[in-house]
């Protein structure tokens, strides 16, 4: 069906939205593509970063670009999910009956004079010390960012041997971005963590007790502009011991504010916690069971949470409540242990609800 055809790759605008333009398909292709649904069409077409291509070996291992083909008259438009970025180049893969090998054309975002913008704001946990089974990291960004850049922009390396640490990271495929696309979750690969399975029982842990880590992001990393980082960023961690227990909420510790008052309830944590569901996992209630508006804080190195109430707090009992999705840096939550010994009858995993703390905002007194 590529006989006597050659297609033409553009840039274009359909309905406000920037496009990839495709055209020059044959009749045949046309009518083929028409009948299709959108399923169907994203089986045979699909659209890479160019780089991430040449970088992984293969777009077997590479996810494509988040968006959708349309099919207008005599052309096909690609419309991202996600804008395009500027200084990169991107490779249209067609899927050809009866071919082992997908047909490729390739098609360069011109640059725009603009200056980079994007920086890392944070690197998730901030706690100094991590356990030797710690689960994950989060990179918060201060704008949006572009797919396919995580592998080849993350480092983590050993700082007591100076060298890279290989096969730490899952396999970021596809990428784990937020709804606006500003913190990017990595996974340390779960099979090593785990005791028992066999990437364990042949690799190991990736990190190990007592080693001094550095994880580093390049300023490679693009932005959703195709722009790169302001600046590089790093975080060194200590690596301890693993931590294989339970969350429990009755060694926390909460101060209570009283009642008329906009004070803060604070709470201290025994362990540093999962700063991402931490931030969503925490609520209070009111003696009718509605929860309260207001703001949370999260505290140095996960290790509190704090809720300030609008309007102020009322009289009377309250409760926070805690879910069980909550977990701490090594994957532990209320009712499970991650990295459990199934011979361990105490870390058999328990009842998946809710953990309630009653307090009582009293008035003040004088």
């Amino acid at each position: 069906m590529t006989d006597n055809r050659r297609l033409r790759l553009e840039w274009a605008s359909h309905q406000g939205s920037d496009c990839l333009q495709i055209t020059g398909w044959s009749e045949a292709e046309l009518s083929e593509m028409t009948r299709a649904d959108a399923g169907a069409l994203s089986r045979r077409l699909a659209l890479y970063p160019s780089d991430a291509l040449g970088a992984s070996g293969g777009y077997a291992t590479v996810p494509p670009i988040a968006g959708g083909f349309e099919v207008h008259d005599e052309r096909v438009l690609f419309r991202p999910r996600f804008p395009f970025a500027d200084s990169i180049d991107y490779t249209l893969m067609i899927d050809q009956p009866g071919s082992v090998e997908p047909e490729t054309w390739t098609i360069r975002r011109a640059s725009k004079a603009s200056v980079p913008t994007a920086r890392v704001l944070e690197i998730y946990p901030t706690a100094e010390v991590v356990p030797l089974n710690l689960l994950r990291i989060y990179v918060q960004f201060s704008d949006p960012m572009s797919d396919g850049w995580a592998e080849r922009a993350i480092r983590i390396r050993s700082l007591d041997a100076g060298q890279p640490l290989e096969n730490v990271f899952l396999p970021p495929v596809p990428e784990l971005w937020d709804s606006e696309r500003r913190r990017l979750t990595m996974l340390l690969d779960p099979g090593r963590i785990k005791r028992g399975l066999v990437p364990n029982l042949e690799s190991g842990y990736p990190l190990a007790d007592g080693m001094t880590v550095e994880i580093s992001v390049d300023l490679g990393f693009r932005d959703a502009r195709g722009q790169p980082l302001k600046a590089t960023a790093q975080r060194t961690y200590r690596v301890g011991p693993a931590l294989r227990s339970r969350i429990d909420p009755g060694r926390w510790s909460v101060s209570v504010p009283q009642s008329g008052s906009s004070a803060p309830l604070s709470v201290t944590l025994d362990r540093p916690l999962d700063h991402g569901l931490l931030r969503h996992s925490l609520s209070v209630q009111n003696s009718t069971g509605n929860t309260l508006h207001g703001t949370t804080a999260i505290g140095t190195s996960e290790l509190g949470w704090s809720f300030t109430p609008e309007p102020p707090w009322e009289c009377g009992p309250h409760q926070l409540v805690i879910e069980p999705r909550l977990e701490d840096v090594a994957g532990n939550t209320p009712a499970r242990v991650f990295d459990r010994d199934i011979c361990r009858p105490e870390d058999a995993p328990q009842a998946n609800t809710q953990t309630r703390i009653p307090f009582n905002c009293g008035p003040v007194t004088r």
